[in-house]
């Protein structure tokens, strides 16, 4: 199964507990992993705390800048004679999560101008509400192993804005093909390629919208997997965005005991917006449960399950806000 570009790995398939301990990102967590993803988006909001960045690193939020936003809304209010350096610790554990106050989110929200409807769905995360459309984990893959992959892919080139998977299972039971479709903007200039990682199970990459084909140069990352460059149809400048769509097929053996061919998983090294899953069975061969869950990292077991209900096109979904550093999909059993 093939392992995506970038932000989002495609998770190798590793045998999974059918039950795990749950493990639940709390509300203040998830109204963090939004805060941050506004705060990167393209937009408004970057631009109020990039303009006080001396020295931008693409991808990542200068906490400082942030600091500087909330003391200028500070001092503006004549709330007080803040200084950036006095705010850098409450941005730090705002945006990791660790004590987003209710006066912390309530400065966030004034000082940057978020909309009603964006500072509506801060608070019903922070309440607890929703927590599932927005997913931060730990990890992905083993940390040795993500700095492996760190090193061989190099600092990010693009940021992941969606990313759909359209799964399909055929009538004997086995995984057939996943269409991809993701829009990508390049954080770099000069960007004409993205990196794709997959595993032995995938048979075929077959390119589409947006993409010129593959770079054909494959280097292993670690066994059975690999990573080569899909190359984009144009070549993209710092802001620039495009959508892609790939077309991947497998071939797995059949065997459909094995829970690695009773399941598809998506892991996110860093950070993906808007994703959505959709694994569609085929009328001759419907499954007797399905549940969405999500694993401690491609080698884990999975850490929480609900089962879901098909709809009427034979398909279960899923649409999460953002996910950071985590593996999510379905699993299902015959």
């Amino acid at each position: 199964m093939n392992e995506a570009p970038g932000s989002p790995l495609r998770s190798s398939c590793k045998p999974a507990a059918s039950r795990g301990k749950q493990a639940r990102s709390s509300g203040r967590q998830a109204a963090a992993a939004y805060l941050q993803q506004l705060l990167l988006t393209p937009g408004g909001y970057r631009r109020a705390w990039e303009r006080h960045v001396v020295r931008a690193r693409p991808g990542t939020i200068n906490q400082l800048a942030v600091a500087e936003v909330l003391a200028q809304y500070v001092r503006s209010r004549e709330l007080g004679d803040i200084r950036p350096l006095q705010m850098k610790d409450t941005v730090s554990r705002a945006l990791s999560g660790r004590m987003l106050s209710r006066p912390a989110l309530s400065l966030f929200i004034a000082a940057f101008k978020f909309s009603d409807h964006e500072a509506d769905r801060l608070w019903r995360l922070w309440n607890g509400i929703e927590m599932i459309s927005v997913l931060a984990g730990s990890h992905a893959i083993p940390p040795q192993a993500e700095e492996h992959v760190e090193r061989v892919l190099g600092p990010p080139r693009h940021q992941t804005l969606s990313l759909h998977d359209h799964v399909f299972v055929g009538a004997d039971g086995r995984l057939e093909r996943t269409r991809t479709i993701q829009v990508i903007e390049a954080v770099v200039a000069r960007v004409d390629r993205i990196p794709f990682l997959y595993d032995t199970s995938a048979l075929t990459v077959e390119v589409s919208r947006g993409c010129s084909g593959l770079s054909g140069e494959l280097r292993q990352l670690r066994p059975e997997v690999f990573i080569t460059d899909i190359l984009l149809a144009g070549t993209l400048e710092l802001g620039d965005t495009t959508a892609l769509e790939y077309w991947t097929t497998y071939r797995l053996p059949g065997d459909l005991t094995d829970p690695c061919e009773r399941e598809y998983r998506r892991g996110v090294l860093r950070h993906v917006e808007n994703f959505d899953m959709r694994v569609e069975f085929d009328l001759g061969r419907l499954p007797t449960h399905v549940w969405w869950a999500t694993w401690d990292g491609v080698e884990g077991a999975v850490l929480d399950q609900q089962e879901v209900t098909l709809d009427s096109q034979h398909a279960a979904q899923r649409f999460l806000r953002s996910v950071d550093r985590a593996v999510v999909g379905f699993r299902w059993d015959w």
